[in-house]
């Protein structure tokens, strides 16, 4: 059944590198199925082939959607490094005022409309396969993450150099996009291990 599978995920008409999650993804649904089947005492092949279903119609559904997802780290990166400037200067700007609410509602907001689409679903992909390398997902989580504070750290260089302003009070919205995306990285993170596991 394995090499069928893999034998599958050849011969889709999907980008290379989306054929390793999706043959993952279909490997875990088909031993979900099969262990399923084995502690219920039913054969373990056929409930295998059940919850492939019609692989025509599997193929039909896997080209039309997974273009779609054909997002390049450089492209993530490049979304991220927009953002981080927006999220930044929102922060540096609004960072204070109604006890930073506004400057936390705007940057999440920044954060998100910035996202390729299909991040979440991206993410899931990606934490569920191993060995793989970093993937747009988490390329662009990593850039917000980081991209900001490389832009807070050159605004304290050039207010300490150009206009002598030494003193430099931190915000606490200014961690809030940071708390979001490893939350999100924690939930699907442990979200993918149960699925593993179960």
């Amino acid at each position: 059944m394995s090499e069928e599978l893999a034998r599958f995920v050849a011969s889709l008409a999907i980008p290379e590198d989306r054929k390793a999650v999706v043959l993952a993804e279909l490997s875990d649904h088909v031993a979900c199925a099969r262990e399923s089947a084995a502690r219920d005492g039913r054969d373990p092949d056929a409930a295998a082939r059940a919850a492939l279903g019609d692989l025509a119609a599997l193929r039909r559904s896997l080209e039309a959607v997974e273009p779609a997802f054909r997002v390049s780290r450089w492209h993530a990166i490049a979304r991220g490094a927009v953002a981080s400037l927006v999220i930044a200067l929102l922060i540096d700007r609004l960072g204070s005022l109604w006890l930073g609410s506004i400057a936390v509602l705007a940057s999440l907001a920044v954060a998100v409309v910035a996202a390729p689409p299909r991040t979440r679903e991206l993410l899931r992909a990606e934490l569920r396969v191993k060995r793989v390398p970093i993937g747009p997902a988490l390329a662009y989580l990593f850039t917000v993450i980081s991209g900001p504070f490389v832009v807070w750290i050159a605004l304290i260089v050039e207010r300490g150099l150009v206009q002598g302003i030494t003193h430099c009070d931190v915000p606490w919205s200014a961690f809030a996009v940071n708390w979001a995306c490893w939350l999100l990285l924690i939930v699907e993170a442990i979200r993918a291990r149960v699925l593993q596991v179960a």
